[in-house]
């Protein structure tokens, strides 16, 4: 019985130490995200991304103190300026863009209510009206950062989702 409750314990403490939770990120109405359900935005810093997702791997830093990271194994990537958000960014379709890790993000991400994932068609952009989402050339639809704090960038291409990106204003 020790053993068994032995067994139980260590493989307890290793989900908890070990396990990644489930990812999910939402676009609100609000223009708003949301990862894991807490509030990120361009004053949500490095630190805080760790501990929502783990370490991540340094990609490039550059000289104007943005550095960009990714998550090979998760199909994220998100930059900081001077230690604070600036994009976080998901792969569903590798294109070939190297700033992306190849594999297909491991998660949830909605658009409202709307569920992305890799079999997300261009077509979905007659879904998201409400996000003032438009395509401005075959392949890449947004909407306005000029007017809305937070945009949301979609590539496609062949029809399908490539990658899909929030930037923090």
């Amino acid at each position: 019985m020790r053993k068994l409750f032995g067994i139980l314990l260590f493989s307890l403490s290793t989900i908890i130490c070990f396990g990644q939770e489930s990812i999910e990120v939402v676009y609100n109405q609000d223009y708003s995200v949301k990862l894991n359900g807490v509030s990120v935005n361009n004053e949500t810093t490095y630190q805080e991304i760790v501990e929502a997702l783990g370490e991540p791997e340094i990609y490039k830093e550059h000289p104007t103190g943005k550095i960009n990271y990714r998550y090979p194994d998760l199909g994220l990537v998100f930059h900081t300026v001077n230690g604070k958000l600036l994009t976080l960014a998901f792969n569903f379709n590798w294109d070939g863009d190297k700033n992306f890790p190849n594999k297909t993000f491991e998660g949830v991400l909605k658009i409202g209510e709307t569920v992305i994932n890799k079999v997300t068609r261009e077509s979905i952009i007659n879904e998201l009206v409400s996000f003032e989402i438009k395509c401005i050339m075959p392949g890449m639809c947004m909407n306005n950062p000029k007017e809305i704090k937070n945009p949301i960038l979609l590539g496609f291409k062949d029809d399908l989702i490539t990658q899909l990106a929030i930037e923090f204003h």
